[in-house]
Formats: structure tokens, C-alpha cells, sequence
């Protein structure tokens, strides 16, 4: 979000992107995975969608494996997400990922939405538990991408332990 890289990292945007670049660039050199979480990508892409594409661009062009689109103000609702996403998938070809904060009580619809148009990887913790309003959670995410949509994302007999997991954490 250009207003982040203004306001907190206190640089330009020029050299925003190519801190990203370098960072991704830096960490591939090394034979590491890299998974570029594009922090406030939605407020960003609300605000400046050009910029906003631009990070996602240099974080793929410098090799990371995987650019996660992150709702962190978590004020997105699902047909924000689907369009931003289809807008992205124009621009990048490099495997996406979705994380989603629960501020409207949307974590979880944003994600199985992110899944449907195409996200790999989705980002979240067991009850919805995090900072704020909490995260998406994955005991409500996994058996719809599982059950409904019929994309097997944890082994079957996992399914089966996902009550016993949100109980001992809770």
C-alpha cells in the first residue's frame, strides 16, 4: 500500500520496489522458498492499483514462488477480493495466495472466494485465533475447500481430527 511505504517505511515507492526485489532476489540466491506476503495488498489496490501491481511484479520477476495477496485491514468483502484477484491473474502469471483478517467477520468467505478463483495457498490459524479481530479460520476453511469444493488440502484422516484440534487449542 503506497500509503505504508510513505507513512511507515518513511521511502519512496521507487525504492520500495526495489527493496522488494532485492529481498526476493537475496533469499532465491540462497535456494530458499519464497512466499512474497503483499501486506495491505487490497487497501493498496483500492487506493493505487497500478503500484499495488507493481510490488507483486518486482516480487515475482526477483523469483518468489508464491505472492500472497493479504487483506490485513480485513475490510475486503468477497467481491473485492474475486475482482482484485482476476485483475492480478492478468499481470502475473507466478502462484497466488490469500491472507485474510477478520475484521468484518469475512475471513473465511474471502478465503474459500481466493480459493475459487484460483489462490493456492491460504494463510490462516486454528479457531480464527490473531491479532485484532483474528485471522481466517482454517477449521472452517479446510473442510469447505475439502467438502464443497472438492480440492484436497490436508490428508482425509485429518479432516476427521480438525474438532479434536480446535478444541485442544481453544
Amino acid at each position: 500500500w503506497d500509503f505504508h511505504v510513505a507513512e511507515v517505511f518513511k521511502t519512496t515507492l521507487k525504492e520500495n520496489l526495489l527493496m522488494i526485489y532485492e529481498t526476493v532476489a537475496y533469499l532465491k540466491d540462497r535456494k530458499l522458498e519464497v512466499i512474497y506476503d503483499a501486506e495491505h495488498f487490497f487497501d493498496g489496490f483500492k487506493a493505487n492499483p497500478e503500484y499495488a501491481f507493481k510490488t507483486l511484479q518486482q516480487a515475482a520477476k526477483a523469483g518468489a514462488d508464491n505472492l500472497t495477496l493479504c487483506d490485513t485491514n480485513g475490510g475486503s468483502l468477497p467481491h473485492e477480493i474475486r475482482h482484485a484477484i482476476l485483475k492480478v491473474k492478468e499481470r502475473v502469471k507466478t502462484p497466488l495466495g490469500i491472507h485474510c483478517h477478520n475484521d468484518s467477520e469475512l475471513a473465511v468467505a474471502n478465503s474459500i472466494q481466493a480459493v475459487g478463483e484460483g489462490c493456492v495457498l491460504v494463510q490462516g490459524t486454528i479457531n480464527g485465533y490473531g491479532e485484532r479481530c483474528g485471522n481466517a479460520n482454517l477449521v472452517s476453511i479446510i473442510p469447505n475447500v475439502m467438502l464443497k469444493m472438492g480440492l484436497d488440502c490436508i490428508p482425509r484422516d485429518g479432516l476427521r481430527a480438525l474438532r479434536d484440534v480446535s478444541r485442544f487449542v481453544a
